[in-house]
């Protein structure tokens, strides 16, 4: 009998480290999933309410005017974040599905726990009865030899009872709980293969569009010569604007020099101990400065591209272009002084901001208030974007980031929209 009962309890604690170990790691896969889960939808949100804003661009623009390289841009992005969206999706199903097998895989675990248990509780109590020699439990407690044997074994008894009982009742509601989630999680993939099929009808409608791209790229194919007359326009003005910085720190420099040449000292070109600190700061906010927009969409990126219409020409843009909604004030992105307003033919007005080592540049504005010598404040206005009515109601900011003569990927320094 106390063999029995050893092993008895030698099982009953290896079942409750099993059930409890399969709990702990169901709940750490739960977290795992959650969080995921989290992370796909603040992306689908974002997702979606940019293409909402996209769709808001395009359906004033053509209804007022024809189709142009800045819409195709904005159709362009909109598809993009349409098949993101489908992607998270399809990402999240993935999770779902494979949080169902593992649940499976635990529910089937915790069957053949069940059996085990059962089948051992059986053979308890017929090695009880066998070694009773007919007697009822209660001639077997009433058997002993003196009290405290009596006592062991009724003890040795009701764990047979209690403890079994509890083991089972613990893994039958385990198995209860994980047939409930299975269900939930099987909803939710009902409803996230629902909304794929959504997602996909959307996508059939942006395919639509994409015939609408490859008209509207037939069409501006037409005037090669004025597309190509465009990107030399653009070349010039990023010239511009490199001429602008480097005359600002050559201006720079020589007052410095100056300064030290007047007050008999010797040195290096340096930052003064404010202009260093601004610099510090601006290099430490790196990923978190506001948009110079309240709202809008980065149409093009940092860096070299392939012509969206021509083939075989590739262009490279020295900051980010920014669609926006006409009217939309223009922000400093951080406190500085400005260094620099004046007019780049064809594109209205153009500001450079310094701060410390570094200059923002802000193209295509219209309204400027601010002028040279100005100290401005993080998030200032200094303008509005120019809305261009001649070319399909675009709104559009250009905005470079430069460390000295060394420009920057404004992408890497702006916090996400």
């Amino acid at each position: 009998m106390k063999i029995i009962l050893s092993n008895f309890r030698l099982q009953t604690v290896i079942g409750k480290v099993l059930v409890f170990a399969g709990i702990f790691i169901l709940l750490i896969s739960v977290a795992g999933y959650s969080q995921s889960k989290e992370s796909l939808e603040d992306q689908r949100k974002r997702m979606l309410a940019e293409i909402e804003y996209t769709n808001n661009i395009l359906n004033k623009n053509q209804k007022e005017t024809k189709s142009n390289i800045n819409q195709l841009m904005i159709l362009k992005k909109n598809i993009e974040n349409r098949e993101e969206i489908i992607e998270t999706y399809n990402t999240e199903i993935k999770l779902i599905s494979k949080e169902i097998s593992g649940k499976e895989m635990q529910i089937s675990d915790s069957e053949k726990e069940i059996k085990l248990l059962k089948d051992e509780y059986a053979k308890l109590i017929y090695s009880a009865y066998k070694n009773r020699h007919g007697y009822d439990k209660w001639m077997f407690v009433l058997s002993s030899k003196d009290f405290n044997q009596a006592y062991r074994r009724l003890k040795y008894l009701k764990q047979f009872t209690d403890y079994r009982k509890k083991q089972v009742e613990l893994v039958l509601e385990h198995e209860a709980k994980l047939l409930v989630e299975i269900e939930e999680l099987s909803k939710e993939k009902a409803e996230k293969e629902e909304l794929i099929s959504k997602e996909n009808i959307e996508k059939e409608k942006l395919a639509k569009q994409k015939q609408q791209i490859n008209g509207v790229v037939a069409d501006l194919r037409k005037t090669e010569k004025a597309l190509k007359r465009e990107i030399e326009k653009r070349k010039r003005e990023a010239e511009q604007i490199k001429k602008a910085i480097s005359k600002i720190l050559a201006e720079e420099k020589r007052k410095k020099a100056e300064a030290l040449k007047n007050n008999k000292e010797t040195g290096t070109f340096a930052l003064t101990p404010e202009e260093s600190l601004i610099s510090e700061n601006f290099d430490k906010n790196k990923g978190k400065f506001p948009w110079p927009t309240e709202r809008g969409i980065v149409i093009r990126t940092y860096g070299e591209h392939r012509h969206p219409v021509l083939p075989g020409i590739k262009t490279f843009n020295n900051g980010i272009d920014i669609s926006t909604n006409e009217g939309a004030e223009v922000r400093a992105i951080f406190a500085g002084e400005v260094r620099d307003v004046w007019s780049i033919q064809g594109r209205n007005m153009a500001v450079i901001i310094k701060h410390g080592e570094f200059f923002t540049v802000y193209q295509n504005l219209s309204n400027v208030e601010v002028k040279p010598g100005d100290k401005v404040d993080f998030k200032q206005t200094i303008g509005k974007v120019f809305t261009d009515k001649n070319d399909g109601n675009s709104t559009m900011l250009h905005l470079e980031i430069w460390k000295g003569s060394e420009r920057q990927n404004p992408a890497y320094w702006l916090a996400r929209n």
